[in-house]
């Protein structure tokens, strides 16, 4: 996937720079554990869909604290996402701690991929 959207837009993701996911079999979200030290930098998210994925970029300071916005895994010091992927609050954090974050706004490509 990375190597598809590298080629086809021209991008620049790498394996720590870009976190991946399916749709959780046992609930209707895609879920990230992303190291708080990522967010250092750009970090893209690619949320994989029956027909392609979405691709989400969150740019440095894309919120004013990442602490404070997300549920941070203190074991992992990484942020737990839970992005829903189903029609109530679609695209929104869900994981319990967090605010429901909302990251429609950050997808670049809603990508088709055959």
């Amino acid at each position: 996937m990375i190597e598809y959207l590298n080629k086809e837009y021209n991008a620049a993701l790498t394996n720590s720079n870009t976190s991946f996911s399916n749709i959780n079999k046992s609930k209707n979200v895609w879920w990230f554990n992303v190291p708080v030290s990522k967010f250092k930098s750009e970090v893209n998210l690619l949320l994989k869909i029956e027909a392609g994925i979405f691709w989400i970029v969150l740019s440095v300071g894309f919120v004013e604290s990442i602490e404070e916005t997300f549920r941070i895994r203190e074991d992992k010091n990484a942020v737990d996402l839970e992005i829903n992927a189903g029609s109530n609050n679609f695209l929104c954090d869900v994981k319990s701690g967090g605010l429901g974050f909302d990251f429609k706004s950050f997808v670049k490509e809603e990508i088709s991929i055959k």
